[in-house]
């Protein structure tokens, strides 16, 4: 069986063919536009065109309704992306059962089902350009009533604190993010500098990149506590851009754990970087929906 994985993201759509074992082929990358519905349709006609699947799995930036596969609320990182009901659009015109969560929730889904299927339960904290998360339980990410469940980057961490594109002040997503780590060293430097120049850099030793990542690590480790206070699961995986960084920015995290994890049962090796990378939100959109068209979980 096949399925068509979707990660869309404010930067980039990723997308690729799923097998049953979260094996992936064909896999592309495209700009997210700013007419993403018509770009989305886009893209699975092409798909559709060139390849025979039996499911369509999106996992998408926003809050998603988990009964109906409509976007309850987007910041403007997608925009106009609000209210959009994607499920009912895609499977109007396909015929083909397609299943919608949010990116988050699909990237902990796809990283328990290539990597962690002996853990009952595992979350997932993915620092990009914004801060996302997961939880998967017995198998099943948690969704929740409203499709709000482990929104941890807009838990708030500082009260009246950064404002956010969500409208409320002081959460987490300000504070913990690649992007901040990329303003606190322009902050210092006076010019921005890329990706793979600031991972360079930082596994290169630099004082300033360093100093940038250990601030994000110091409040990542504060967020990460509180997962585990929260839901005690076996695992705590932590993906999204600043896996990139490696293990040295693992050892880094886990000594800023390490102040907590003293008052708790919980500790620094309970928390790991993510396996599959980028790939996991294409994973675990396309297992997802796959496993609804095999009635492998409940239909809404």
């Amino acid at each position: 069986m096949l399925s068509f994985g979707i990660d869309i993201g404010g930067t980039m759509i990723k997308t690729a063919i799923v097998n049953e074992k979260g094996e992936l082929d064909r896999k592309k990358l495209y700009p997210t536009g700013k007419g993403l519905e018509e770009q989305l349709l886009e893209i699975i006609d092409l798909e559709l065109y060139e390849n025979r699947v039996e499911a369509i799995g999106i996992g998408t930036a926003g809050r998603v309704n988990p009964r109906t596969g409509s976007v309850s609320l987007a910041t403007d990182n997608l925009a106009d992306w609000t209210g959009v009901r994607i499920k009912e659009i895609i499977e109007e015109k396909t015929g083909i059962t397609t299943s919608v969560i949010n990116d988050a929730n699909a990237a902990a889904f796809g990283e328990w089902f290539v990597n962690h299927r002996n853990a009952e339960s595992l979350a997932m904290l993915t620092v990009g350009t914004g801060l996302g998360g997961g939880v998967v339980i017995d198998g099943l990410p948690l969704l929740g009533k409203r499709g709000e469940a482990a929104e941890f980057g807009h838990q708030i961490l500082y009260p009246g604190g950064r404002k956010c594109n969500c409208g409320k002040n002081g959460c987490a997503e300000q504070y913990v993010s690649m992007r901040l780590i990329h303003r606190l060293v322009a902050e210092v430097t006076g010019y921005e500098i890329e990706r793979t120049e600031l991972i360079k850099q930082f596994l290169g030793g630099d004082p300033i990149v360093h100093k940038a990542v250990q601030r994000v690590a110091k409040d990542l480790a504060v967020l990460i506590d509180s997962v585990f206070l929260n839901f005690d699961p076996d695992i705590v995986v932590v993906g999204g851009g600043i896996s990139e960084l490696g293990d040295s920015f693992l050892d880094l995290l886990r000594e800023e754990i390490s102040h907590y994890e003293r008052a708790s049962l919980y500790t620094g090796y309970n928390v790991v970087l993510s396996g599959s990378g980028n790939d996991s939100g294409i994973v675990g959109a396309a297992i997802y929906a796959m496993n609804r068209v095999l009635k492998d979980y409940p239909t809404w």
